[in-house]
């Protein structure tokens, strides 16, 4: 009797199991998150994301200099450090780099450029892990930023771009040293 108790409970066993697996196969209603790739984000003339406004429009300047470093302007690889420096006309000019709040030592609200006395927004807070681990401070990592003018927006001739760093409480901004350049 001990024996058909065990073989009756150990045959309820092994068709629960089966019941078990068999459910398993038929998969579960699955609800992926929407994939982030499948939609692009809006798009300046040269493919990226479209700029923000200017963001430092009537606020103060602040005494403070920005943190920031202007890696290009159009062909011209570290205008500041790299004298003259000359991109040629007659195409779209990208400047990018990248601008923090350096008294706060973080992220600005966002990044603008001043060219001829001209204000352009920019699309700020591209990842810049060169720049979190130069200045160790983890919180430096997005802080890149990147803006075109279209090809003909400026003349041939000498010109001024200034980095203009709203700061991290949006109070303000940091303005870097003047950097020329020329468009041949």
């Amino acid at each position: 009797m001990k024996r058909h108790v065990l073989a009756a409970a150990g045959f309820a066993l092994a068709s629960l199991s089966l019941v078990g697996l068999s459910a398993c196969e038929q998969g579960k209603p699955r609800h992926p998150p929407p994939d982030p790739m499948a939609v692009a984000p809006p798009a300046d003339a040269a493919g990226g994301p479209a700029p923000a406004g200017v963001l430092s429009a009537g606020l103060p300047k602040r005494p403070e200099a920005a943190g920031f470093f202007l890696d290009r302007v159009g062909a011209a690889i570290d205008p500041r450090s790299r004298q003259p420096a000359v991109t040629p006309a007659g195409q779209a000019t990208v400047f990018d780099g990248f601008g923090f709040d350096a008294p706060a030592k973080a992220p600005g609200k966002g990044v603008d450029l001043v060219v001829d006395g001209a204000a352009y927004g920019t699309v700020y807070g591209a990842a810049r892990p060169d720049v979190a681990s130069f200045f160790k401070a983890p919180a430096l990592v997005n802080v890149g930023f990147k803006a075109v003018l279209p090809a003909g927006a400026l003349a041939p001739g000498a010109h001024t771009v200034v980095v203009r760093v709203v700061a991290a409480d949006g109070k303000g901004y940091f303005d870097s040293p003047t950097v020329a350049f020329t468009v041949n």
